[in-house]
């Protein structure tokens, strides 16, 4: 019986693939855990139609992240930190505050994005790399200033 999966089944095949399994193994096994529909023309033709529907969202978020890497190329963030008498943060500046003041120049960036090669504790100008993704990257130039 050619069967249409639903999920990885270990040693059947992967989710979307169509392969041909005894009718037993169907009807007992497959079936009754949703592993598994008959492969009909309307169960392939809606497979096509979920295939076609992600590549699509696929192809926005990557428009979307493309767009948000060439916007946030070369940007500078000012940020006003307290300060020690030394020059040195009282705390570091984390990926998490930059993402927040991000948000608030209207650029929606997590906070994993952003790749610090060490922690932002002085005062003074700082590249930091953002990483999204679709393999998009961008630098920005963190300003700290003292408050």
């Amino acid at each position: 019986m050619k069967v249409l999966l639903m999920q990885d089944v270990k040693e059947v095949g992967k989710e979307g693939d169509i392969v041909d399994v005894s009718d037993g193994h169907a009807r007992n096994f497959l079936f009754p855990q949703n592993m598994a529909v008959p492969a009909t023309a309307e169960s392939l033709k809606k497979k096509d139609d979920k295939e076609k529907a992600l590549s699509k969202k696929e192809h926005r978020e990557m428009s979307i992240a493309g767009d948000l890497a060439s916007s946030l190329e070369g940007l500078e963030l000012l940020m006003q930190e307290k300060v020690s008498e030394g020059g040195v943060l009282y705390a570091s500046v984390s990926p998490k505050a930059i993402a927040s003041a991000l948000k608030k120049k209207g650029f929606n960036v997590d906070p994993e994005f952003l790749k610090l090669t060490h922690p932002l504790k002085d005062v003074g100008e700082h590249i930091v790399s953002v990483h999204l993704p679709y393999g998009f990257e961008a630098e920005i130039k963190i300003i700290i200033e003292e408050k």
